[in-house]
């Protein structure tokens, strides 16, 4: 009789890559080399700091260069509420740098990427994406305004949206600067500090949530009836503004800062440029 053993396949010992900041085997921005590889979805990519940055950024150029060579001496007078409430505040707190305000946005979307450690690139088409999709939400909002019109006919014969007569370009500049720094302020600020202080608080994150969103609705639809310029308080137009911020603050939730300042940006031109009127 034949006495066959067989002899265990040995295991090929694998050492283990040094251990990095970041993990195993990463790039110089923080990312593996597998994440890097894989092609991120449009959905996904919206949502990063650097696309919105590409996105938003020309259109905070545009409202900032615009200002100063629309207004020449009474720039200020051209700036946009939420605009001139932080400079107001940035201002008492000795900070008058014109471009301190934007250089600061921008600094804090790139901060923003390098503590999510994720890929600095991104397609070309994913900006143009950006644009289509918030011209389409853009639009659903305009259809939402036309809802609560219907709710308030009843009630209140006055409109919502009542344009100053005022340049073309000026109205387009304001556009933009209200798309930016509204979304900036109510949105990229507030929403997470809300949320921040409520989690504190031991408050569920769902119910967190839910109340940072509908609180700094809230906020900005009083924000449009303060101060001296304020617009003039109708139930129409503070109720359409309330669920316009839940909208915004939805759009900011689930595709991102970027896309929250286009959709703002193509509702109020679609109203106020092209006449989209209710």
């Amino acid at each position: 009789m034949i006495d066959v053993r067989t002899k265990a396949t040995p295991r090929l010992s694998r050492t283990s890559p040094p251990r990095r900041r970041y993990g195993y085997d990463t790039r110089f921005w923080g990312e593996t080399a597998k994440a890097a590889t894989e092609r991120q979805s449009y959905w996904s990519a919206t949502r990063r700091p650097i696309p919105c940055l590409a996105f938003v950024g020309p259109l905070l150029l545009i409202y900032e260069l615009g200002v100063l060579w629309l207004g020449g001496s009474s720039a200020e007078a051209l700036r946009t509420g939420a605009d001139g409430w932080m400079r107001h505040v940035l201002a008492r707190l000795g900070v008058t740098d014109q471009w301190f305000l934007p250089l600061s946005l921008v600094l804090v979307l790139v901060a923003w990427q390098v503590v999510q450690r994720q890929d600095w690139r991104f397609p070309l088409s994913t900006p143009v994406g950006m644009v289509l999709e918030s011209l389409v939400l853009g639009v659903a909002l305009v259809g939402l305004s036309r809802l609560v019109d219907v709710g308030f006919s009843a009630l209140e014969h006055s409109r919502g949206h009542v344009l100053a007569l005022s340049p073309v370009s000026a109205r387009l500049i304001g556009f933009v600067g209200a798309g930016v720094y509204e979304e900036a302020l109510f949105r990229l600020i507030l929403i997470p500090l809300l949320f921040a202080l409520l989690r504190v608080l031991q408050t569920p994150a769902v119910l967190a949530s839910t109340a940072a969103m509908t609180v700094s609705a809230l906020l900005f639809s009083l924000a449009h009836h303060a101060g001296t310029p304020g617009e003039a308080f109708t139930w129409f137009a503070f109720i359409f503004r309330w669920l316009a911020g839940v909208y915004f603050a939805w759009v900011f939730m689930a595709r991102g800062f970027g896309i929250a300042v286009g959709t703002h940006t193509a509702y109020d031109m679609l109203v106020g440029w092209l006449g989209w009127h209710l």
